[in-house]
Formats: structure tokens, sequence, C-alpha cells
């Protein structure tokens, strides 16, 4: 079944100018790593929507298992009020295949914990198993003690909590960013992907979750709001031709708001090109951000 990560998002936070993931339960920061990514978007599913308390999770904790030379660790186990275990999970990146391999660790390493309910993920696809005495049963469907219980509150903070926004956005631009912000991530069936910038200043904050919209012959563009290490929220678009990224656009929404002149740069294999969207693409803050897909699609390919 689908993830019931594709609709959550981790915390980020800044440290000393590099941009990490932030654990709410551990209360530290991590690389940014794909199934760590995976681990806390499903950790915010569990908390936020199927109401399972923060103090009754566990991360990295040492399994022993008969024949290994050195103790595996868990990636999260799930307790009940009893503090017995409840729910084992084994997350994976996004491009790992989910295979009866991963199936047979997260059983092996359930012989030590005795979880009743495991959850194999890569944040795509989630398989869940229920064991009952020595027999490990496949569920076409997600147990009933995990169904979603709560409505999630996106406001500004949820947001900015996961670095979508940042804390310095002018007022006049606040509500453009949160209404951007749910039309652009909050369905889960919407393709999102994380993408990875090197090499750019981290002003312009590339590195974050891209909503994708396909074009023909290949092309597709990817929108995205994103907080930088200064507080200021950017709106990136990156176009992408036949797999190869060929052109971004970064634009900090304060600047827009305080009309500032070509206030947006294109970077290409043409250079660099300062613009102003409100005459290239007639940009407004009253307009959808899905429905500037196709105009940021026409920018970019004009100037790549």
């Amino acid at each position: 079944m689908l993830s019931k990560a594709l609709s959550h998002f981790p915390q980020f936070r800044f440290r000393e100018g590099e941009k990490r993931l932030w654990n709410p339960i551990l209360k530290k920061t991590f690389a940014i790593r794909p199934e760590e990514q995976v681990r806390l978007a499903l950790v915010d599913y569990l908390i936020l929507e199927a109401g399972l308390s923060a103090s009754r999770i566990s991360f990295e904790s040492p399994v022993k298992l008969p024949g290994d030379k050195s103790s595996s660790r868990t990636d999260i186990i799930c307790y009940d009020s009893d503090f017995k275990p409840l729910l084992l999970v084994e997350c994976k990146a996004p491009d790992i295949k989910l295979d009866e391999k991963a199936a047979i660790q997260v059983a092996r390493y359930n012989q030590k914990v005795g979880a009743p309910y495991l959850l194999v993920s890569n944040g795509t696809l989630d398989y869940w198993f229920e064991v009952e005495g020595e027999e490990v049963k496949f569920l076409p469907d997600l147990p009933e003690l995990f169904h979603s219980t709560k409505k999630v509150s996106r406001d500004l903070a949820y947001w900015t909590e996961r670095s979508f926004i940042g804390e310095k956005l002018n007022q006049e631009a606040s509500s453009f960013a949160l209404e951007s912000c749910m039309q652009l991530y909050e369905e889960p069936h919407q393709p999102v992907k994380y993408l990875g910038f090197d090499d750019f200043p981290p002003e312009f904050a590339l590195a974050h979750y891209y909503r994708i919209f396909g074009f023909k012959e290949n092309r597709k563009v990817g929108l995205c709001l994103s907080a930088n290490l200064n507080g200021e929220t950017r709106l990136n678009t990156v176009l992408n031709v036949n797999g190869a990224n060929t052109a971004f656009c970064t634009v900090s929404l304060n600047a827009l708001t305080e009309n500032e002149n070509r206030a947006a740069e294109v970077h290409s294999g043409k250079g660099v090109h300062k613009l102003n969207l409100a005459e290239e693409m007639e940009f407004g803050f009253g307009k959808k951000i899905g429905d500037l897909s196709d105009r940021f699609h026409e920018v970019l390919s004009r100037y790549s």
C-alpha cells in the first residue's frame, strides 16, 4: 500500500550553517540521509495521526541474534501503554526496492523484540505484517491500531518546523506560502521528491522537497518552497529535461513583497539571468502555485 510517509515530512534545523534533520524525540540533529528522512516521516504520522505517544517510541535499539558477530540496531520500536513492544519498523531509502529480503530482516530482528506488528517501508510503499505465534502474516490493509485518528493542524508553525517556510517571512506573503504548501505537499498521491544540490550558495536553499509536474518530451518542472539558514522563504523551480536538471529559478518571497526589481535569478548553462517575475510571467501572490508551473516551464526553457 502507499506509505503513510508520503504526506508527512521530517523536521529540519540549521546547525553552524548546515541544514540537518531534527529528531523531535531524541532532541538531536542528524545528517540528511534518505532512510533517516523516511524514518522521521513515519514517526510524524504515528504521532500526529495515529496518536501514538512520543514517549513510547525508541530508535536504534541493539539486537544481537545468534550467529551475528555484532549487534544490529532497529529503526523504530513502538510500545503499548504497558511498555510492551507493539510495532517494529524497518526503514529503507526510497530508491530501495522492498522485497522478501527486507521482510526476512525485520522478522529476524523481531525474534528478540517480540512485537505483534511489523512494518517495512521505503517511504513510498508500506508492507505490514502481523505475528501470530511462529507465523508472520502479510496484511493487505493498515492495521486498525495504526489508523489515522487525528487531523493534523498544518499551520505556519508546522511548515516552518519542516523548513518549507522561514521564520522571517513577511506577513504579506504568509497566506500565499501557507496555501502553496498545502497545495504542493498535502495529498499523498502527488509526486513529491527530495532533491539535493551541491556547489550552490546555501542562501538559495535548493535542497528540499519538490512537487513534480510533467510536460511533454520528457520535460519536468519541480516547484518548492524552502527556508534558508537566514530565515528567508525561497520559491525554487527546477527544469529537468531527459533526466537531467538544466536550469533553476530562485527568489525570496520577501523580496517579491518588497517589489525588488529583478529579484529572481535563473541559473543555466547560458549563465545567470536576473528577472522580474511580474514582467516575465505575471507572477502575483493572488495566484495558485500549481497554476504557475506552466509559466515557470516557459521561463526556464527560454533561458536554458
